[in-house]
């Protein structure tokens, strides 16, 4: 543009002046991150772009550059706002240049400024857009390999329940058979009532026996979908747990409150979602081992549109906070002993049952909210 023919001479004088100041203000910034002859060159390749006003910006062979610094700064984890602050730098070192060197017969190179600047700006633009671009796809590339990760250990955990029921049921339906023999070979005059009662806690073990199978076998999408839906009321699910717990609940003086403020029909795989509820109220129970003051569960449940909502809360401690993003993940606990697949399975329960399970906790109060759809599911 010969209208700027002063201005660009004082600027192409002061090229090496300029990009001094400008490394100079980049190192001194970020000591840790630059220091490399590579960087003048790209700024010999900027400082061209720069005063080159013949050429349109859209055309100029510094575009062709702009995809190998942007991969250049991805790759070497330099955050977004370096790009930002190299061109105030940028900018900064071209104006003390010209403020320093301008010509008495130049006393408007505003025009000539701005020009400069929108061409800054472009370039600006051009590497924050491929810079984005590509952390976006390696963040695609991250959640996918994570994804195929967490697939295949949930894979590999289904095998192994698959492969533990197995062996476990087996000697268990052998156990169960018995039992039965055993109570209808009992007579009146055989049996006592201490007899019944004990012959009724091994039954109501193999059960919870059986629910922990069942919920193992989450995992393992084939066994769950063999279990029917079937029909029955919240009620009527949450009484068939509690009649198998209620021994922890007295030897471990614990006070229940169940509060249905009404009730509904639920389609669901029964022994699963007992085994989910089984698992939440032991983890309550568990919770409040430790607890000094007075041990309370409660447990609630309502409608909303579209849903029933079960709250099982207790007052033992706050769930760990490091953990609870994570809670509903395979192998994450706090347990000492624990292996981190309660939860887990829980999960996998209620999403095949097109329900959900969530966590709220407090210093005096945790609750798990257990969320069941009421219209009908289909096989």
């Amino acid at each position: 543009m010969a209208e700027f023919d002063k201005e660009l001479q004082v600027i192409k004088s002061s090229r090496d002046e300029i990009i001094t100041r400008w490394y100079s203000l980049l190192t001194e910034a970020f000591p840790d991150f630059y220091g490399s002859e590579e960087l003048r060159r790209q700024a010999e390749y900027y400082f061209d772009f720069t005063v080159d006003l013949h050429i349109p910006v859209e055309t100029h062979e510094l575009n062709e550059r702009v995809p190998l610094w942007s991969r250049n700064l991805v790759d070497r984890g330099l955050p977004l706002h370096h790009i930002f602050r190299s061109t105030s730098y940028w900018r900064a070192a071209v104006f003390d240049v010209l403020e320093n060197k301008i010509e008495p017969e130049i006393p408007n190179p505003i025009p000539f400024l701005a020009v400069i600047i929108r061409r800054i700006e472009y370039i600006q633009e051009m590497v924050c857009s491929h810079y984005i671009e590509r952390t976006s796809s390696r963040l695609k590339d991250k959640e996918r390999a994570l994804t195929q990760l967490h697939d295949d250990r949930l894979s590999l955990i289904g095998k192994m329940a698959a492969s533990m029921a197995h062996e476990i049921r087996n000697p268990l339906t052998s156990i169960k058979g018995f039992l039965k023999l055993i109570r209808e070979s009992l007579s009146a005059h055989e049996s006592s009532d201490k007899t019944i009662r004990y012959l009724s806690v091994v039954e109501n073990e193999f059960e919870n026996i059986n629910m922990q199978i069942t919920g193992f076998l989450s995992f393992s999408k084939k066994r769950v979908i063999e279990e029917p839906v079937i029909r029955l009321t919240a009620k009527q699910l949450l009484d068939s747990v509690i009649s198998l717990l209620n021994p922890r609940f007295l030897s471990e003086n614990v006070n229940l409150v169940i509060d249905l403020e009404d009730d509904a029909d639920l389609y669901i795989q029964k022994v699963a979602v007992q085994q989910v509820l089984s698992n939440v109220i032991n983890n309550g129970l568990d919770a409040m081992e430790e607890v000094k003051y007075e041990k309370e569960m409660h447990i609630c449940g309502y409608s909303r549109p579209g849903c029933y909502i079960l709250e099982i809360a207790n007052n033992g401690p706050e769930v760990n906070p490091r953990i609870l993003d994570e809670l509903f993940e395979p192998f994450v606990t706090d347990k000492e002993e624990g292996t981190g697949l309660g939860l887990a399975v829980c999960k996998t329960i209620m999403q095949k049952n097109g329900g959900e399970i969530g966590c709220v906790t407090g210093p005096k109060r945790t609750t798990f909210l257990l969320t069941f759809r009421t219209h009908s599911v289909e096989g």
